[in-house]
């Protein structure tokens, strides 16, 4: 199956460890085009060698057109679930969950009463405890992975301007923790300053996220270019998160840009 779009050059930047490999799209439309085809490929794969296929996907307004792509796309979708690499933690009807907006974009191809489809899982798993949702959203994870980290075949990821990534945040304590944890989900406490995270937050661990087969992260704009160069030279994880994380990924770590 050949893919809808190509990047017009693909740039290889100065990294901590090693380089950071970063595709170079025309247009916002073009990269969606091929990160939505890179999708299907990986769960169709998935899907033909083992019956099933698992993935992680971000939030925000970034991805929400890979997502209405995506479901054009010719998968068995029945066989696929879908799990967020972080959440808010809101209720999932509220305008500002993640949840909310990936069930809208995606809601063509999602399992519904009488209907089969993709299985999607909020990290929202109860909306009065934050630490009892983490712990519920986890055992979900560990459900679908047979007592162990799920081997996702995909991850799709964002990048803030801030040089974040799911809800690890810049300053934030939980860079002290997120790396060298048993915990797959963790709570992520509101900010007590200006930055962010304003709002409680759940996301997955750098260990979970470590479990995917392919990971690739979509960022748009000259700044965020410049703040992933920037990031990516260190691995203090509390001014450079995506720094620290790329340092100690198991696996190459794909970036799409356009501007």
């Amino acid at each position: 199956m050949t893919r809808m779009a190509a990047p017009t050059e693909t740039l290889s930047l100065p990294a901590a460890k090693g380089a950071v490999k970063v595709h170079v799209f025309d247009s916002p439309a073009s990269a969606g085009a091929w990160i939505a085809d890179d999708i299907a490929t990986a769960l169709r794969t998935a899907v033909a060698q083992k019956g099933r296929a698992l993935w992680i996907g971000c939030g925000g307004t970034t991805p929400k057109p890979i997502y209405e792509r995506l479901v054009t796309q010719d998968v068995d979708w029945d066989k696929v679930r879908l799990f967020q690499v972080d959440e808010r933690f809101v209720p999932t009807d509220d305008a500002a969950s993640n949840t909310r907006m990936m069930r809208e974009a995606l809601s063509p191809v999602l399992a519904a009463p009488g209907k089969t489809g993709m299985d999607f899982v909020s990290l929202i798993q109860d909306v009065n405890d934050q630490y009892a949702c983490a712990a519920k959203a986890e055992q979900t994870l560990l459900d679908a992975g047979g007592g162990a980290a799920p081997q996702f075949d995909y991850a799709l990821m964002g990048m803030g301007p801030d040089a974040h990534y799911a809800s690890i945040f810049p300053g934030h304590a939980i860079n002290g923790v997120v790396y060298n944890t048993a915990s797959l989900v963790l709570p992520v406490a509101k900010s007590t300053t200006a930055l962010e995270p304003q709002l409680p937050r759940i996301t997955l661990t750098v260990p979970a996220i470590n479990a995917a087969r392919r990971v690739v992260f979509y960022i748009t704009g000259q700044t965020k270019l410049n703040v992933l160069k920037a990031a990516s030279l260190s691995t203090d994880p509390f001014t450079a998160p995506i720094g620290a994380f790329l340092a100690q990924s198991p696996s190459p770590v794909e970036f799409v840009w356009t501007a």
